[in-house]
């Protein structure tokens, strides 16, 4: 995942607006890049002051696509790479203050990107309603990441039963990445929630929780994937492992070596 892909899922994060699909490579992404962190920061900070500037409207449920598409189709990263140039030009070793100055200015563009997003979303709606959003919408990070995949030259796949379910992990070395797809898996039990794992020598890293619908394919995305790394699904306490660690057996192991 490039930054500008994580930006589109940080946007989302801030706005509450993620799949839990979504929500998952989020997160998996954020493990692998801890780096990211400060663009998570300046998120959630323009999404509060966008809802302290914004009057109270309850959403409509089915606008989560359609904001996340007009999101994604705002100029973030060249708007702000041209600042952060023009910025370094300027003045190569800020002070303080400038930097305060440039931050809160970064801040103020994103708030006016999210609420122009905002209203793009609601003028398209009041003209042509949700079909033509529909046609515009983004591809899902999962869905993206497995295209991508699936026509690397070094593409692997591995397919293994769940019970009723079929669990197929879609990998490439050259990539260092992974998806898993999950067909016809029931959601858990009341009370759990699987958990997906990378299991590399004696280690397991969480990727986030995996909480399937009925009737629909689960997918899955991993950035932080290499050469030989197992991937594991556990069936955990709601919310996840409480020691970061697998509290079960695995219901499902994929070796990609």
């Amino acid at each position: 995942m490039n930054p500008q892909e994580f930006r589109d899922l940080s946007s989302g994060h801030a706005l509450r607006a993620l799949s839990p699909e979504e929500e998952q490579a989020f997160k998996a992404a954020l493990a692998a890049h801890p780096e990211w962190q400060q663009i998570v920061d300046e998120d959630l900070a323009v999404a509060a002051e966008l809802g302290r500037s914004m009057p109270e409207v309850p959403p409509r449920p089915e606008l989560r696509e359609q904001i996340l598409g007009a999101i994604d189709a705002a100029p973030q990263l060249p708007a702000q790479s041209t600042a952060e140039q023009t910025a370094g030009a300027a003045d190569p070793e800020p002070a303080a203050p400038a930097k305060d100055d440039g931050t809160r200015s970064r801040r103020t563009w994103r708030i006016g990107a999210f609420a122009l997003a905002a209203s793009v979303v609601l003028f398209t709606l009041v003209l042509f309603g949700p079909s033509m959003l529909e046609s515009f919408a983004p591809k899902a990070p999962a869905v993206a990441a497995l295209q991508e995949i699936e026509a690397a030259p070094d593409a692997g796949s591995e397919t293994a039963k769940v019970g009723d379910a079929t669990a197929t992990l879609h990998w490439s070395d050259s990539q260092g990445r992974a998806v898993l797809v999950a067909k016809d898996m029931a959601p858990a039990e009341k009370g759990e929630d699987y958990e997906l794992w990378i299991v590399r020598g004696e280690q397991a890293i969480s990727l986030g929780l995996m909480r399937p619908t009925d009737g629909e394919d689960a997918m899955f995305v991993t950035d932080s994937f290499t050469p030989g790394d197992v991937v594991a699904v556990t069936v955990e306490p709601a919310g996840g492992s409480p020691t970061g660690k697998p509290t079960s057996q695995p219901i499902l192991a994929i070796t990609t070596a």
